[in-house]
């Protein structure tokens, strides 16, 4: 009888200070809960944790995240960035790095 594998979705993307939880929603920094982030910020957060050290163009992350090409472009990708950052601090923050005219990294 052949068993069948079934791929599960990663659920928990843990790196040295960042901790986003699919399960509960819930970003932890340093064991300490953010709080306030949006749906938005919280799946871009996991998609660039999910490929840490890949970077990631502006148009891979709305597709990924908004699951379509988003009004405003790229820009309402910084946007949301910047506001990941702001609510994270560091040394999260400076993890987050930007690729000039192309996207973002994750580099934890």
């Amino acid at each position: 009888m052949a068993t069948e594998t079934v791929a599960r979705p990663v659920l928990t993307h843990e790196h040295p200070e960042v901790v986003a939880d699919r399960a509960t929603r819930v970003v932890t920094v340093a064991g300490r809960a953010v709080p306030d982030l949006t749906y938005l910020e919280f799946e871009l957060l996991a998609h660039l944790l999910e490929h840490t050290g890949l970077v990631l163009t502006r148009t891979q992350l709305m597709w990924a995240v908004w699951g379509y090409d988003v009004p405003g472009g790229g820009r309402t990708v910084d946007v949301h960035v910047s506001r990941l950052r702001r609510k994270l601090g560091e040394p999260v923050r400076s993890s987050l790095v930007t690729i000039r005219r192309v996207g973002y990294v994750y580099r934890g």
